[in-house]
């Protein structure tokens, strides 16, 4: 889990090495926040969109 999403060193690591199951938990409990504090919701939004994009290599995709 990430606990400070303004380090982006600390992002990207987890980003990197976070199995697919770590990554949708991380996906959901920003979408839960960004739901409670709409002020912060660009960035929540790039995680939100960078996650999705990390776990099309971690997940099967039907063919």
């Amino acid at each position: 889990m990430v606990s400070d999403y303004r380090n982006r060193q600390q992002v990207e690591l987890f980003l990197r090495n976070a199995s697919a199951a770590e990554l949708l938990e991380q996906r959901n409990l920003l979408q839960q926040r960004q739901d409670l504090a709409p002020t912060a919701i660009g960035e929540a939004e790039r995680l939100i969109a960078r996650i999705a994009y990390e776990l099309r290599f971690r997940v099967a995709q039907p063919v």
